[in-house]
Parts: structure tokens; C-alpha cells; sequence
């Protein structure tokens, strides 16, 4: 399905220049995240992320130019490459991680923040007063995504906005992917949140808690697509999924 800059602008609340961009642009060759592909973007969470993600470094004062140019692009892509390469199995996590950092050093123009990402994938969580990472594992799944900001100069500030900004908009779409998927998840044993958090009125409640910090979070960036994870969180009782697992089980 089709998606056009329109779409974009409308239901994400993307600028028009960057929704283009991606709309526009050519499925990268040989790149395992767009295999099989034939558009760059289309209306799934693991391509729309892209230019939502885009849009919130550019509210955040990332420059345009800066963000749509062919050199950041491209490094996206490559470590976009390489979550696919992990996500199959053909990396471990840490040779993932690895692989990201080397990407990353090409390119690199804050080695503070990459340093910090280092110490988030040994097992930090709170550094030098910013905290890396949400309070369940399968919140931080995709993570190395993060590597791709090293590619930006801006102040402590501005990097919390931007770890915020992007947990709040990755919680959004894990939880509602993993609460969909409870059953396949515990029977493939695949990381899911709500698993994490507990089968439980507690677990439901701590799940509920993020979602309406994501929701804060991302309101005060992109009030547009807060109001898309408003309306659906509105619609989802997490207790009452959990409570219907539970009874089919």
C-alpha cells in the first residue's frame, strides 16, 4: 500500500520536506531491512518509524539539511542493515552492538554519546544523568537505533529530548505489537513486554503507567501523533487482555 507525503503530514504530523524525502526515495540495494521491498516507506510501524523518528529529531532542532543529507541517510541504512542481520540470527547481540559501533565510528561526530551508548549496551541504565533505555528489556529491543544520533552534534538537553522522544514513540509501538502477540511470544519465547512486566493486575498497571508517560512524552513533541497513541491507548484495557490469555491458556 501506497503511502504519500499527504498521509504523512496528516496522520503523523510529518513536514512535508522530510515525509517527500522518504516517500520519494529509492529502496536501498542489497540492504536486508528493505529486502523484498519495492517501496521505501510504507503504512507499517517498522518503516514509518523512520520519518517519525526524523520529523521528532528535526521538532527537537536537528537541521533539515543535516538529517535528509546522503551521508546520514546512508549510515542509517547500513545500521538498519545490520538490525536485520541481528533480528534473523545471523548476529548475536553483541556482535550486533559491535558491528554498530564500527558503522558508527565512520561517521561519528559525537563521541561523547557514543561512548554513553557503549556503557547502555554493557548494562548501564542511568549515565551522566540521562537514562538510557525503558524499564522492561523488550521496550529496548531495537535500541541500537540510537547509534544513528551519533551522527549529530547538540547539548545534553537536546540529547535527553531525543532519547525520550524516541522511547516514548518505540513504547508506543512495542507494547501494542506485544499486546497482540502475548500467545506467539510465550510460545516462541520471544521477548515481550507485558510477559516482562507480569501476567497480573500489578503487570497491567505498570504497562499502563508507561503508556501514559509515552503519551506525555510525546505530546509535548509531536502533539499529532499524540493524539494517534491517545485515541488507541484509550481503546486497549491491558488487564482485560491479559485477563482473556489467561482464561484461553
Amino acid at each position: 500500500m501506497f503511502t504519500s507525503k499527504e498521509d504523512l503530514k496528516l496522520s503523523y504530523g510529518i513536514d512535508m520536506e522530510i515525509g517527500k524525502f522518504f516517500v520519494d526515495r529509492k529502496v536501498p540495494e542489497n540492504n536486508l531491512y528493505w529486502k523484498d521491498r519495492l517501496l521505501y516507506i510504507n503504512p507499517m510501524p517498522g518503516y514509518l518509524f523512520i520519518p517519525i523518528y526524523t520529523d521528532i529529531e528535526y521538532r527537537l532542532g536537528i537541521p533539515k539539511s543535516e538529517l535528509l543529507s546522503e551521508e546520514h541517510i546512508s549510515f542509517m541504512e547500513s545500521i538498519m542493515h545490520c538490525i536485520a542481520r541481528q533480528e534473523f540470527s545471523a548476529l548475536s547481540q553483541k556482535q550486533h552492538v559491535r558491528e554498530c559501533i564500527e558503522i558508527t565510528r565512520a561517521v561519528c561526530r559525537n563521541e561523547k554519546l557514543m561512548g554513553q551508548l557503549q556503557r547502555y549496551f554493557e548494562g548501564e541504565r542511568v549515565i551522566d544523568g540521562i537514562s538510557f533505555g525503558m524499564p522492561y528489556q523488550a521496550l529496548n529491543r531495537v535500541d541500537t537505533y540510537l547509534f544513528t544520533l551519533c551522527f549529530f552534534e547538540f547539548d545534553d538537553n537536546t540529547k535527553k529530548k531525543l532519547i525520550d522522544g524516541w522511547h516514548a514513540l518505540m513504547g508506543f509501538y512495542l507494547i501494542t505489537d506485544d499486546l497482540d502477540d502475548i500467545s506467539d511470544d510465550i510460545n516462541e519465547n520471544e521477548e515481550n513486554t507485558i510477559v516482562e512486566a507480569g501476567l497480573s493486575d500489578s503487570g497491567a498497571k505498570a504497562v499502563e503507567n508507561i503508556m501514559q508517560q509515552t503519551y506525555l512524552t510525546m505530546n509535548a513533541i509531536n502533539p499529532v501523533f499524540a493524539n494517534r497513541m491517545d485515541y488507541s491507548w484509550q481503546q486497549t484495557d491491558v488487564k482485560k487482555i491479559i485477563d482473556e490469555y489467561l482464561s484461553g491458556k
